[in-house]
């Protein structure tokens, strides 16, 4: 499996330092987690092929009642030792996942006194409209958890991933959105692949066709052709409350393990987390979540899909103390939106843009290279302003707006208030000197995935060294 390594260990996280996450690959067991991708490739919003004609807008949410709660039992104190650890985040890709393609029953399902789905909807949560991600607006209390699996089982499905330039494959977790073959997963599961599998739980594989990504909220969809499979039932996640049950389906260890079925509760909401320098809002959860979920589901108690699994936390090494039970998901809340804009326009639309990508210049580096903290620029992208500007390979942006900033987190954090067309004031420092530049925003998906670089970005402002070479370090990249 490969883990998300961040290229900078110095650089300071302003929330819990999440890092970048990278689809996970099968590797032989004690072989640890392998970056196997470059998670710094600058986002163009074009993650795809054509896609389909654009859908109506979701039609329902949850808003009916909510799932009861099971309290755990209590076996007294739990003896707490202190502990000493240096622990890293790690945002982990995981494998694995499965479905069936057959119909179920799902009255069998429902207790005495449940209700059947509304008339407008084919049971499993969806309308006739396969290009939507539909949400619930019933819930139904199960019998027992394992009613729970036999009903979402059958919508999660492993994703196998080949990079055939790499000669690599990894693997992830995805869950079936509708009956024709829609299939929501994690952005970091595809990326860097040239060639998709889809493998249902019956081990039917289909060849799948991305449809489009957006790495910003790490998500992604990919199609295969197909009928007559088993969709998913969204639930509302802005209804969720800690200590509600929770349970995931996927494959840990890949998918020789689907079908393992994880229970705990929900830990927390609204939990933000900083993963490659960009903060996401998620649910926590004590869930066991591996390496071989991410992608799959995060499942409430009436089994409906809440989240979408993506990362955990996880001591630095062997030597640190173990970490368990923090896995986080993207809320459908999210998801949804976001799945809604990229199978109508292969993209997230509107999202403004600056075309810039660098690396963080930290405290010791800007001492050692007589450099001003900021965010060393390696490429401008050519459709951008900021490339119209004149903004260079080399320079190093030490503040946005008039306000000094000392990394690339804080350029986003301004730029992501903004949207397309805005303005926005960088402070460039370049040769010594220092210039203001005012740079029109742009939309995300109008960048045009080249990079202008000069001579000068294998130097420094002043002439110094990239105090990035030699170092090993990857790239980010400000859209």
């Amino acid at each position: 499996m490969d883990a998300f390594n961040r290229n900078n260990p110095e650089e300071e996280q302003q929330t819990t330092p999440f890092q970048t996450p990278v689809r996970g690959a099968d590797e032989q067991p004690g072989s640890g987690y392998q970056h196997t991708g470059n998670p710094y490739q600058s986002s163009t919003g074009n993650g795809g092929s054509t896609p389909p004609p654009t859908g109506s807008t979701y039609e329902q949410w949850s808003n009916g009642k909510k799932p009861e709660k099971n309290k755990p039992n209590k076996n007294g104190k739990f003896p707490w030792k202190p502990v000493v650890a240096v622990v890293l985040v790690a945002a982990i890709a995981f494998g694995g996942g499965m479905a069936a393609g057959g119909g179920i029953d799902f009255s069998s399902l429902q207790s005495d006194n449940g209700t059947s789905t509304d008339a407008a909807t084919d049971g499993s949560g969806t309308t006739g409209d396969s290009t939507q991600v539909q949400i619930s607006s019933k819930t139904e209390d199960m019998a027992s958890y394992s009613d729970v699996y036999e009903k979402v089982s059958p919508s999660i499905v492993a994703v196998v991933v080949d990079a055939i330039q790499m000669g690599s494959e990894s693997s992830g977790s995805g869950v079936i959105m509708s009956k024709d073959g829609y299939v929501i997963t994690n952005n970091h599961v595809v990326s860097g692949g040239d060639r998709f599998t889809v493998v249902l739980s019956d081990s039917t594989t289909y060849e799948a066709k991305l449809v489009g990504t957006d790495e910003q909220t790490d998500l992604a969809v990919l199609k295969i052709e197909a009928d007559g499979l088993t969709a998913a039932e969204f639930g509302d996640s802005d209804s969720v409350k800690v200590g509600d049950r929770a349970f995931a389906i996927g494959s840990p260890g890949g998918v020789q393990y689907q079908n393992s079925f994880t229970g705990g509760f929900i830990s927390a909401i609204n939990r933000n987390v900083t993963i490659n320098d960009r903060t996401m809002t998620l649910i926590q959860t004590d869930t066991a979540i591996n390496p071989g979920n991410s992608g799959g589901a995060l499942i409430n108690a009436s089994g409906q899909v809440i989240g979408i699994t993506s990362s955990k936390l996880s001591s630095s090494s062997s030597t640190s103390a173990s970490i368990e039970g923090m896995g986080f998901a993207i809320p459908m809340s999210t998801t949804k939106e976001i799945v809604d804009e990229l199978i109508a326009h292969g993209h997230v639309t509107g999202r403004p843009a600056i075309g810039i990508s660098g690396y963080d210049i930290d405290q010791s580096r800007a001492a050692y290279f007589n450099l001003p903290q900021g965010v060393y620029v390696s490429r401008v992208d050519t459709a951008s302003d900021a490339y119209k500007q004149g903004i260079q390979a080399g320079d190093i942006i030490t503040g946005v707006n008039g306000n000094e900033i000392t990394g690339m987190s804080q350029i986003n954090t301004v730029k992501n208030e903004l949207k397309a067309g805005d303005t926005i004031k960088l402070t460039i420092y370049r040769s010594g000197q220092t210039k203001e530049y005012t740079i029109t925003l742009i939309d995300e998906a109008d960048l045009s995935g080249t990079d202008a670089t000069s001579e000068s970005s294998s130097q420094g402002s002043s002439g110094s060294i990239n105090p990035y070479s030699g170092y090993g370090y990857g790239g980010y990249t400000i859209p």
